[in-house]
């Protein structure tokens, strides 16, 4: 009996918060351009992101999300990983055979990037049923009006800005496992920056959003009550430290200018939910 195709998009959105949004962002934007259902399979315990979809934001709208018992059928088979060599194996097995029943077409981050340098991401009408496994933005479009945060949240993001002033920068210094962000925007060059800041109008203030406790310890220490933040570790590998983060990446949005780190689709994202003109911080021969 021959497999029945049905014409729908499934993308399987990885890594954090920042690349998973982008990713959701241009998959719907493509979905529709493409006359193709959307399916979002929301991988919620990963070691970038540990948390249902549904405790961050509100149902997206004309898109179907799902989060998958097993989700090892939705990795790339080059990616998943086993306690054992035997069960890496089977794993990879298990996702080959899935996938390629399906799917007609799989396309990984490489061959993502590859369509959109090459100008085919239009090909993909071709195919009936098309699965896309990226931490991308692959199609240009930075409106992220699918997101919503859920109440709690949207109320912890007023009560989080509810000082700012259009005298209100953004800070996004990323630290934790990226070690890029940490080798080449050091904290030096942020401190830089808000001492320049602050020569050029005295009444400026910013708002600090980092996953590191040390650095906004040490920013309100040398700079007093100028750093608006949340004197608690923020963590990815829990729920609470992803609600966190999405109240973070929305306060980051309400200013006007975000100083960001290097490598990081979070402080992309942040500036792209409303327009904010972003400077990364990049130190090209890395900490000194």
């Amino acid at each position: 009996m021959a497999f029945r195709f049905d014409s729908k998009l499934t993308l399987v959105p990885h890594g954090g918060l920042g690349n998973r949004m982008r990713a959701i962002d241009s998959a719907f934007v493509l979905s529709q351009k493409l006359q193709k259902s959307l399916t979002v399979i929301w991988l919620e315990n990963t070691p970038q992101l540990r948390c249902p979809f549904e405790r961050l934001f509100q149902p997206l709208s004309q898109v179907d999300l799902v989060s998958p018992t097993v989700a090892s059928l939705y990795l790339d088979p080059q990616t998943v990983q086993g306690s054992t060599q035997l069960k890496k194996t089977l794993l990879t097995l298990a996702a080959n055979i899935f996938q390629t029943v399906s799917f007609q077409t799989v396309i990984d981050n490489d061959e993502t990037i590859d369509l959109i340098q090459t100008d085919r991401l239009a090909t993909l009408a071709n195919y009936q049923s098309v699965m896309i496994l990226t931490d991308r933005s692959f199609y240009p479009t930075n409106t992220y009006a699918l997101f919503k945060p859920i109440p709690t949240l949207k109320n912890a993001i007023e009560a989080r800005t509810v000082d700012f002033n259009q005298n209100t920068l953004g800070l996004h210094i990323r630290r934790g496992d990226h070690k890029k962000s940490a080798e080449y925007s050091p904290l030096g060059l942020f401190v830089d920056a808000i001492e320049r800041e602050i020569v050029q109008n005295i009444d400026t203030n910013f708002y600090l959003a980092s996953d590191s406790l040390h650095v906004k310890q040490q920013l309100v220490e040398q700079f007093g009550d100028r750093i608006i933040t949340q004197l608690a570790p923020t963590s990815r590998n829990s729920e609470q430290g992803m609600q966190d983060a999405v109240v973070d990446l929305y306060a980051l949005s309400r200013t006007r200018k975000i100083y960001g780190s290097y490598w990081s689709s979070y402080s992309r994202v942040a500036a792209n939910l409303s327009n904010s003109e972003l400077v990364i911080l990049n130190n090209p021969h890395g900490l000194p």
